[in-house]
C-alpha cells in the first residue's frame, strides 16, 4: 500500500468539502424527488430522499463549524 509523501499531501480543505457534500446531497434530493412525484413509493426511494436530507443537514453543520473556528481563530490572532 503506498501512502505517497508527506511533501505531496493536500491540505484538508472542509469548507470545499462540505460545500461539495451539499451539493451532493441536493442532487440525490432532487433526483428522489422527480420519482416520488412520478409514482414511485419504492422504499429505496423514500431512504435515499431521507438519507440526503440528513447528509444535507451534516454537511451544513460541518460548514457552519468550519466557518466558527475560523471566526475564532480570527479574533484570537486580533
Amino acid at each position: 500500500m503506498d501512502i505517497g509523501s508527506a511533501t505531496a499531501a493536500a491540505p484538508y480543505r472542509p469548507q470545499s468539502s462540505a460545500a461539495d457534500g451539499m451539493q451532493d446531497a441536493q442532487a440525490r434530493v432532487a433526483a428522489a424527488s422527480e420519482q416520488i412525484a412520478s409514482g414511485n413509493l419504492d422504499p429505496a426511494v423514500v431512504l435515499d430522499l431521507t438519507s440526503a436530507q440528513v447528509d444535507f443537514a451534516a454537511n451544513a453543520k460541518v460548514l457552519q463549524a468550519t466557518q466558527e473556528n475560523s471566526r475564532r481563530l480570527l479574533d484570537m490572532l486580533a
